[in-house]
């Protein structure tokens, strides 16, 4: 898929059209056939369960911390859509003196599980696509994501049920540096059904 993505209200509230979608702007066709055919995605044979880290994501999160050296806010949600792929809502904002926030980005995830690792896309309003691909272990996911002008690292470390430290680094000139920085949490009391 080339050219601007551009998601309408129904795929906001349609989260198989929007897995469909993402995939698609990713290139993961396997995927793509698993998202869109839902009765051969239940019987995709899959050895394990659900990784206790998506479990221990899933939900909505409020988050503060600093992006770009300045206090802001952040906010993510956490979906289990099936078939082993996870689906990531984020959105942050800068706060401003007056404690009022000035929006700065909104994205959407999809991230697909096998063993313990993951790859997926995300896609921004900047508009930006972003190629995701992941280390899994029961408390973290570790994302390296290249797009077309950067490449980076996010890592989402669960701390407890109800905190997650999340972490953003941009590699420049050879070198990592950090760009926000985030404890997030739980909005909702426990995971999204």
């Amino acid at each position: 898929m080339s050219g601007r993505l551009v998601l309408g209200a129904r795929h906001h509230s349609d989260p198989a059209s929007l897995v469909l979608i993402l995939v698609q702007a990713s290139g993961l066709i396997g995927a793509q056939f698993f998202a869109s055919t839902p009765s051969l995605a239940a019987q995709e044979n899959r050895s394990s369960a659900v990784p206790s880290v998506f479990s221990a994501l899933e939900g909505a999160w409020d988050g503060s911390g600093v992006l770009l050296g300045r206090p802001a806010a952040f906010q993510m949600r956490w979906e289990t859509m099936g078939a082993g792929f996870f689906h990531l809502t984020f959105s942050n904002s800068w706060v401003n003196d007056d404690g009022n926030p000035t929006p700065v980005l909104s994205s959407h995830a999809v991230y697909y599980w096998r063993d313990s690792s993951a790859v997926g896309v995300w896609l921004d309003d900047r508009p930006q696509r972003v190629n995701l691909e992941a280390t899994v272990t029961d408390s973290s996911v570790v994302t390296h994501w290249t797009a077309q002008a950067e490449a980076g690292r996010t890592e989402y470390l669960v701390r407890s049920s109800d905190t997650v430290v999340v972490r953003d680094f941009v590699y420049v000139n050879g070198s990592e540096r950090p760009f926000a920085e985030a404890t997030y949490r739980r909005r909702t009391p426990g995971p999204v059904r």
